[in-house]
């Protein structure tokens, strides 16, 4: 009989692990919802027409397409949201996680902080030449995507007993020691 994949972590480990899942939860909800309620007709608008890099030519295309800027306000206002609250409740943890990596990802390559790269701009966040906020939450999300942090203190642990053999493995991850 082979017993389940899965690492030997202590509380605490665990503890830190929902910590860290939550704080970005936190984080990806309230950006979410700022966009929502607190800034009406908030629009990436500027955001894209500002951003340089490799694909800035594509970011601009699609600040000056009606449809596609709406398309990518109502993406990332409710991936903001759906990510946060995935992440929050622990639940489909994994698919929250990937969200948050995708954006993040469009977050930094829209702006990367070159500073080899024409326009970067050194006033706002200082300049990291690599690494910025948006590489360190990524890595967060990808640590929290490596364990099963839902499962631990989240609703994955409900959902994973019920439907964790009929759903992919990317969504709900596959069997560990801890959950």
């Amino acid at each position: 009989m082979s017993s389940p994949k899965g690492h030997d972590l202590s509380t605490f480990q665990k503890f830190i692990l929902v910590t860290l899942r939550l704080a970005i939860g936190w984080h990806f909800l309230s950006e979410g919802l700022g966009k929502l309620t607190a800034y009406p007709g908030w629009s990436a608008k500027g955001y894209l027409m500002g951003s340089y890099g490799p694909f800035s030519d594509l970011f601009h295309q699609i600040a000056q397409n009606q449809a596609m800027l709406s398309f990518s306000d109502l993406a990332v206002t409710y991936g903001l949201l759906l990510a946060g609250f995935c992440l929050l409740l622990g639940l489909f943890t994994r698919m929250g996680c990937i969200i948050g990596i995708v954006l993040l990802t469009m977050f930094y390559v829209s702006y990367p902080p070159w500073a080899f790269m024409p326009g970067v701009s050194t006033t706002t966040d200082s300049n990291y030449m690599i690494v910025n906020k948006n590489v360190i939450e990524c890595l967060g999300l990808l640590v929290v995507l490596s364990f099963p942090t839902g499962r631990f203190a989240g609703l994955d642990a409900l959902v994973y007993p019920m439907f964790g053999k009929n759903l992919p493995s990317w969504l709900v991850g596959n069997p560990s020691v801890e959950a």
